[in-house]
């Protein structure tokens, strides 16, 4: 069943091309500037979506959203040379909210690491 497969690979493709032809990213008041990182969550919040029908079309779905990280990773850097004068630097604020959600998803991890650990080793 690859041509359908195939298709919807090509719909998904022409459908994100299409979206990211069209986003206009202009700050509402000429004042207004994106903090550094903006485009680059925006190119990989587009990118995983877009590499799922890949990792289908490959056989193994669960590598589909690393190939989309990465090619939003690029989109997103792509984008942040383009509006490289529509960036300004982190505020403190932003700085700190930051730093919080790295330690917070850090703590996840090792937590849901550990449960797997118990689990692998108590049923085994």
């Amino acid at each position: 069943m690859i041509i359908p497969t195939a298709l919807a690979l090509i719909v998904v493709v022409v459908i994100a091309l299409a979206i990211i032809i069209t986003i206009k990213a202009k700050p509402k008041n000429k004042k207004d500037k994106y903090p550094r990182g903006h485009f680059m969550g925006l190119g990989i919040a587009i990118g995983i979506p877009l590499g799922m029908p890949i990792g289908l079309g490959m056989g193994n779905i669960a590598i589909g959203p690393a190939i989309g990280a990465g090619l939003g990773v690029a989109i997103g850097a792509a984008l942040e040379d383009k509006y490289a004068d529509q960036l300004r630097p982190l505020t403190k604020k932003e700085e700190s909210t930051k730093k919080m959600g790295a330690i917070v998803l850090g703590g996840l991890f090792v937590l849901v690491a550990l449960v797997m650990l118990y689990v692998f080793f108590k049923f085994a």
